[in-house]
């Protein structure tokens, strides 16, 4: 009987000769696997350029169509590009061999730096974004055509994490010069990248069930598909050992993950307002390209300023996410303006985060987010399940508290208990992360990692690179399709966070419950850096109440029409928003770079001037003008040893401000 054995049957030495195979460096790196991905590259054609040059935010007073009639100069591969935050563009000219006909076609960038590619017609195609995203699909099977392709590129001069040196979190060097290491198109040989997504992931599986026998089963099935390519050249049978390793199935108590992409950006860290504003757009247009390749792939975003920056700056790519949230596909959460910080902000401020959010939602998705999205923020107030129970919200996701210093937080799924008496549904990811990348290793361990083995048999998975990184990947949603139900691995589901609670909530009675606040311990001294910005913040929330009683007084009396008020409540909620957009975790309590805190005190006196304009005029028309009258306005009527007659006023002064308060703010409720 004839037998097939592998040819290294030591575990140590086969997974050497797995890993050298696939590896992207190392000394069979220029004639592994890894190295047949792309098996054909041309350098293009011509490389010209011009500098728009700095500050950061220069680039939004310009508009493609006068861009493109600059003077651009030549350029080559090799030349360096600065200052930090200088944006340079690229026009290049791409002349495809025509013995590429039928095959894939790729353009590959890499300036050491955040880029966006477009057409001629000024529409962003994709980000691009060194060590994660460096490749454009040009032509899936290239028609032979001899006409030239002109495409632009669009340099932004600063990293994922900013421009600082060393630590990440470095002051951030303003004398950067960024380099172009790659411009080329290639052959992309869509084979060869199976076979080694393939290989990669039953290897990680060896490695990481290795006292296991599908982990072994793994090694064997990996070890058969390099003899199959490297002995006998039969890329097909190596391609089907796989596809049966991978069919083989899990069973029905398997732990389940809710896989999710997600591309968590700042809306200002080591970078300012300004380069968030391009980090959206490069990020969400890769994203889209990824549904359109993936039909199951679905997407998470939160934060309504980002969705309003990308409709200012980017309407074309706003209109094609309107497109995928139509499908149920591109999932706004949170609810919220901003992913704004959890203690500093007032009551009241905390709650406009809900209206603002919520009602940009509802005007431009018709949707309601159902849950609370706060994955990165410095701790959590007591107060936070008695408001989302005054919005409507009964779910809150988050996994900061696993960056706890000390003390392990005991659960991943629980009721929070506010100070009131109100719960809400919480959930942890088990991975302890929001920005995964889809890993055996930490699919593994969001599986044994959970605090809630035996009483939640689900969780979410959040993958993807978030900051400008551009979100999720292809290999990513490769690396998922081909363990989403394998023996030995969860089960992975792609779906929705509404889909995912609501597994947890047949799950919810055997929760736990904590009570009172989610204190984090790390970033403490967040609460007492920037005090400026601190200050700003709490008058601003003071002044705002002051405008809006003036105007909503000034139409209660008749000193103003309805349409008058209308176009002035406009400007204050221009302003609110202005002030939501500053209590942004990394903005309020002080962890940006001093760029972004300059930016962030420029909005607070814009906002201030606007708001000395409006009381200005409502003080007037209230009071009249030129009278020395003043009126003093007590928010808080009320004394606790006042008489009979006086609670009575302060009763009826009560009265008198829920009605002001009525015309101002709508309940909201999702639907």
């Amino acid at each position: 009987m004839s037998t097939t054995a592998p040819i290294h049957k030591n575990r140590t030495t086969t997974l050497g000769r797995i890993s050298g195979f696939i590896a992207s460096g190392g000394l069979f790196r220029n004639i592994n696997l890894n190295s047949q991905i792309y098996p054909e590259s041309r350098p293009l054609a011509t490389i010209t350029w011009w500098e728009l040059g700095g500050p950061s935010g220069k680039w939004k007073e310009w508009k493609f169509d006068d861009i493109i009639k600059q003077n651009f100069t030549p350029k080559n591969v090799g030349d360096w590009f600065g200052k930090t935050w200088a944006t340079h563009w690229f026009k290049v000219e791409i002349r495809v061999p025509t013995e590429w006909t039928g095959k894939e076609v790729h353009f590959r960038w890499n300036s050491s730096s955040e880029a966006a590619i477009y057409d001629t017609a000024g529409r962003m195609l994709q980000g691009l974004s060194t060590g994660f995203r460096e490749e454009y699909i040009i032509s899936r099977s290239w028609g032979g055509s001899t006409t030239p392709i002109t495409y632009y590129i669009e340099m932004a001069c600063n990293e994922m994490f900013g421009a600082g040196e060393g630590d990440q979190i470095a002051p951030t060097n303003n004398n950067r010069d960024f380099q172009l290491n790659r411009a080329e198109i290639a052959v992309f040989d869509r084979l060869k990248y199976k076979l080694h997504t393939d290989i990669d992931i039953l290897n990680q599986i060896a490695n990481q069930l290795s006292n296991d026998h599908r982990g072994y089963q793994a090694m064997f099935a990996a070890n058969e598909m390099i003899n199959e390519i490297q002995i006998r050249r039969d890329f097909e049978k190596a391609s089907e050992i796989a596809d049966a390793f991978f069919a083989q199935g899990n069973g029905q108590k398997v732990h389940t993950l809710v896989t999710m992409g997600h591309c968590h950006i700042d809306t200002a860290w080591l970078w300012p307002y300004e380069e968030t504003i391009r980090k959206i757009a490069r990020s969400w247009i890769s994203q889209i390209g990824l549904m359109r390749e993936y039909p199951e792939f679905v997407f998470t975003c939160s934060s309504a300023q980002q969705y309003e920056w990308l409709k200012e700056y980017y309407p074309d790519v706003f209109q094609q996410v309107k497109q995928f949230v139509a499908q149920g596909r591109f999932i706004p959460v949170g609810g919220t303006w901003v992913e704004n910080d959890g203690n500093i902000p007032s009551g009241e401020a905390f709650m406009r985060q809900f209206f603002y959010g919520q009602r940009y939602f509802q005007q431009e998705f018709d949707w309601t987010c159902k849950e609370f999205w706060l994955p990165d923020t410095f701790g959590y107030s007591a107060q936070i399940p008695q408001m989302l129970q005054h919005v409507g919200i009964t779910r809150f996701l988050t996994q900061k508290m696993s960056w706890n210093l000390v003390n392990k937080f005991p659960n991943h799924n629980f009721w929070w208990e506010g100070i009131d008496g109100s719960e809400v549904l919480v959930h942890f990811p088990p991975g302890d992360s929001y920005n995964m990348n889809a890993t055996v290793s930490e699919l593994l361990y969001s599986v044994n990692n959970s605090q809630d083995k035996g009483r939640a048999n689900t969780g979410v998975y959040l993958y993807g690179v978030g900051d400008g990184g551009g979100g999720p990947t292809r290999l990513m949603i490769e690396r998922q399709k081909r363990v989403q139900d394998v023996d030995g691995m969860p089960k992975l589901v792609f779906e929705t966070p509404d889909y995912f609670f609501k597994q947890l909530e047949r799950e919810s009675s055997k929760f736990s419950k904590w009570v009172g606040e989610l204190y984090l311990e790390l970033h403490n001294g967040t609460y007492t850096s920037q005090a400026k910005i601190k200050w700003f913040n709490r008058k601003s929330e003071f002044f705002l109440r002051e405008v809006e009683h003036l105007t909503t007084t000034a139409l209660v009396t008749g000193k103003i029409t309805g349409a008058q008020y209308s176009a002035d409540k406009e400007r204050v909620d221009r302003c609110w928003k202005n002030v939501l957009l500053n209590q942004f975790h990394d903005i309020l309590p002080g962890s940006s770079i001093e760029l972004a805190n300059q930016v962030a005190w420029k909005v607070y006196e814009d906002t201030w001037a606007e708001l000395v304009t409006i009381r200005k005029k409502y003080n007037d028309l209230n009071l009249g003008t030129g009278t020395t009258t003043r009126a003093i306005f007590n928010p808080l009527p009320w004394e606790a040893s006042a008489s009979k007659t006086e609670a009575k006023d302060s009763s009826e002064s009560q009265i008198n401000f829920q009605q002001l308060w009525s015309l101002w703010l709508p309940a909201v409720t999702p639907h």
